[in-house]
């Protein structure tokens, strides 16, 4: 378990580094491709410049070409997403997933597994935490959530949806025809598939008419603030996570999102630091509203129906 944890703690500071670079490549309206370089000196880094955390540490937070200080931000985001992925870790790779992965000698047995759909859903919420880094980090810096990060993300998202429908139905099938009774219920002899296709489009039908709750939600926000209130960033960055976080989640990640940001307002009127009338952004809020819901959305509601 150990070394799942700690490899997770690897993969999570790759994509801190890599949420960075997404979040300061958008605000500055670039290229999310191409090599990465030098803010001062615009000198190409090399890879042996990229190791998250330890180039860092041993160029000691200074740039290898000009010696120009680096943002402490980036040794920053890179610890906290290696925390982030390392929990995760081990909070998916439980001993029956241990076990299953042990078990699996040769691809030709993944099929009969749950394996296939676990890695790609792994996948996706690693994509997911590096878009809410990415998301976090240009609200913060700049009060903007840049088109270029939310919109690829949504198309993503539906992509996969659509994608694990398809699995699943794949691999009904699949298994149907492996069995000497389950081929009779194959197509043309019976309609068993396309009866029982509809168990795994419901989840899909749900996560749309969240989002599009979600929608009309922060466009009514947006129409009565007229903009003051919630911006069209807000907006797209809700669909995102409509899509990404499915019902009763995202609806939850925004339930949190408001509390959170309702406690950091107050505290902040408090200390003088703001008044009221003025704005804060509030990406960050949903980011983290949208972290809680995807490590612990279960509980929460399990906790909040078990109290009333």
């Amino acid at each position: 378990m150990f070394m799942i944890i700690a490899l997770g703690f690897v993969i999570g500071a790759c994509l801190g580094s890599l949420s960075l670079c997404l979040a300061t490549r958008a605000l500055k309206h670039k290229s999310f491709w191409g090599r990465s370089y030098c803010l001062d000196c615009k000198q190409n880094l090399h890879w042996y410049d990229l190791f998250p955390v330890l180039s860092y540490i041993f160029l000691r937070g200074k740039c290898r070409y000009c010696s120009k200080p680096l943002s402490r931000e980036y040794i920053l985001v890179e610890l906290l997403m290696g925390g982030l992925v390392a929990y995760l870790f081990f909070q998916q790779f439980t001993p029956n997933v241990i076990q299953a992965l042990a078990s699996v000698h040769d691809l030709a047995s993944w099929p009969n597994t749950f394996l296939p759909a676990f890695l790609l859903s792994l996948v996706f919420k690693l994509f997911v935490l590096s878009i809410l880094a990415a998301v976090f980090i240009t609200d913060i810096k700049a009060g903007l959530i840049p088109d270029e990060l939310t919109l690829p993300a949504a198309l993503i998202t539906v992509i996969y949806q659509v994608l694990i429908i398809v699995i699943n139905i794949g691999l009904m099938t699949w298994g149907l025809a492996q069995s000497v009774l389950g081929k009779y219920l194959l197509p043309p002899h019976t309609n068993y598939i396309w009866v029982h296709s509809w168990v795994f489009m419901q989840p899909f039908l749900w996560t749309l008419l969240t989002t599009l709750i979600i929608t009309l939600f922060f466009g009514g926000l947006i129409f009565i603030t007229r903009g003051r209130g919630m911006g069209g960033g807000d907006l797209k960055l809700g669909v995102f996570l409509g899509l990404a976080l499915g019902f009763p989640n995202a609806i939850l990640a925004l339930l949190l999102a408001f509390f959170l940001g309702s406690l950091v307002g107050t505290g902040l009127i408090l200390i003088r630091k703001k008044h009221f009338g003025q704005t804060i952004p509030f990406g960050p809020f949903l980011a983290l509203g949208s972290l809680c819901a995807l490590f612990w959305g279960e509980k929460i509601i399990a906790w909040y129906i078990s109290i009333n």
